[in-house]
């Protein structure tokens, strides 16, 4: 085919006038959306959103406007979520409005996080600096932002098996190991540390659940006494996880204790505080997590309880160099050569050799301009209101006789369950389950469930920067009104 202009194709606009006022209508819609957005509760999509939005792919495609005004119909009314005000479900951030601009510049900027020809690279290390400042973790350890807790813990147990190795894993392999490696958690431990081990090859087996005390945290004896029985069989014990924030309780293991056994031992602490290492920036509850600046690698989230547009977590380790040899590549290609001999001042923002991706969304962006639009204390103070809104949702609880607190209350979650007397154990279980199943009905988001010593039990976890007193009041109205419903048919 000869080659004539009338073939040369774009993604750009044909009109930037028609486009600019187009992208003036969605950010002014999307703010409106935003300031009302704390007031409205969640639904679930009507078959005829889902039928809508299930259409054949376009071959010229609908136009940008179309394509904008079809997700207006179908898609946003139900995508209100977890921004309400009263949503306590699960473990989920609202976001913000800034946060929202944030990811528009970040979009339009497209640049992967640690572009060295521009402000980018130097945006990563002052982020990540102020992230370790907020958590008084170590000023000279390595890091990087990832999409969320999963590859943040997925991240620094990588890290921890290539280290802790009697072989060179980047090598031998995970096959070549003389000793099969170890890792241990409390059995209140989030799913996806098993999933790591299982993608790091090293099987879920290998990954021991510790019982917990009556505090939902790990039992150090029972923990002393799994890796001494593990080495006199033959294993290689190489790794501990703390739990700085249970999913489920919000428990927070001791980890003072848990770096004391490590170094005793000889093995990797790994922490995962995705959503309870923010303690570290409250008034009352910092405490909780001491020691975690002891921990060799970190795991934190900061579109939950720092309420930062998703997906954005990060991982922390004390061993820099480490970091950097664990995702190195092995046979490098030569346009991503990297001289692991320069100083490791050089080395700590280049994120594509700190993680899983070799190319990264600009991530520290965001971090950067929240963390300098609002500061250090603003965030304490909105995690400092969510810990005493469940202290005051606890008290309330407590003052009914109709309901119990099913597990200690540590930091922002609630465990409880609705109890009216003269029903059994097992009918108590029932009921709370209708519960949870008529919340999800009329107001899905409210609370979440899970279970607790193999009791069922309804949970809230409170992370939501648009939630007011007045709204836990209405929480326990709300679910005292499902719970006696179910009674009276029961």
């Amino acid at each position: 085919m000869t080659y004539s202009k009338k073939h040369e194709e774009t993604l750009d606009p044909e009109n930037w006038d028609t486009f600019r006022v187009l992208g003036h209508k969605m950010l002014d819609d999307m703010i409106n959306y935003l300031e009302t957005v704390g007031q409205k509760q969640h639904r679930l999509a009507t078959k005829e959103e889902i039928s809508a939005i299930k259409k054949p792919l376009s071959r010229e495609g609908v136009g940008e406007e179309q394509a904008y005004t079809e997700f207006v119909e179908s898609m946003m009314p139900s995508m209100i979520a977890q921004k309400s005000a009263r949503w306590w479900g699960w473990v989920v951030g609202g976001g913000s409005p800034y946060g929202m601009l944030t990811s528009m510049l970040t979009g339009g900027l497209n640049l992967p996080s640690d572009d060295s020809f521009s402000a980018a690279y130097n945006v990563n290390r002052q982020a990540l600096d102020w992230v370790k400042e907020m958590l008084n973790y170590p000023k000279d350890s390595s890091g990087i932002f990832v999409t969320g807790g999963s590859e943040a813990n997925f991240t620094g147990l990588a890290v921890a098996r290539n280290t802790m190795a009697e072989v060179d894993m980047k090598t031998a392999g995970v096959q070549g190991v003389p000793h099969k490696m170890t890792v241990y958690v409390s059995e209140e431990g989030h799913h996806c540390l098993e999933r790591s081990v299982e993608l790091l090859g090293l099987g879920k087996d290998t990954l021991h659940w510790i019982p917990t005390d009556d505090q939902y945290r790990i039992r150090l004896d029972l923990l002393r006494e799994s890796i001494d029985t593990d080495r006199r069989n033959g294993f290689h014990p190489f790794c501990v996880i703390g739990c700085a924030g249970t999913v489920n309780t919000g428990a927070f293991d001791d980890l003072n204790a848990l770096a004391d056994i490590a170094a005793k031992e000889r093995m990797w602490l790994h922490v995962d505080g995705a959503f309870g290492s923010w303690v570290k920036i409250s008034e009352t509850h910092k405490h909780l997590a001491d020691g975690l600046e002891r921990a060799d690698s970190l795991a934190v989230d900061l579109h939950k309880w720092m309420s930062m547009p998703y997906g954005l977590g990060c991982t922390l380790t004390r061993h820099p160099r480490e970091h950097l040899k664990t995702f190195v590549y092995g046979e490098e290609a030569a346009y991503v050569k990297y001289d692991l001999d320069k100083p490791i001042e050089e080395l700590l923002g280049t994120s594509m050799f700190m993680g899983l991706r070799l190319c990264n969304e600009t991530l520290p962006l965001k971090v950067y301009l929240l963390l300098r639009a609002y500061g250090s204390e603003r965030f304490g103070r909105v995690v400092q209101q969510n810990l005493d809104q469940i202290k005051y949702l606890e008290g309330l609880i407590r003052k009914d006789p109709s309901f119990e607190i099913s597990a200690p209350v540590s930091s922002n979650i609630v465990c409880f369950r609705y109890k009216p007397t003269g029903l059994s154990a097992d009918k108590v279980d029932e009921l709370n389950r209708l519960i949870f199943q008529g919340s999800l009905e009329k107001t899905p988001g409210i609370i979440s469930d899970t279970t607790i010593k193999g009791r069922y039990t309804l949970r809230a976890c409170n992370v939501n920067h648009r939630s007011k007193m007045e709204d836990f009041d209405w929480l326990v109205a709300e679910v005292k009104r499902i719970g006696e419903g179910l009674v009276s048919r029961m």
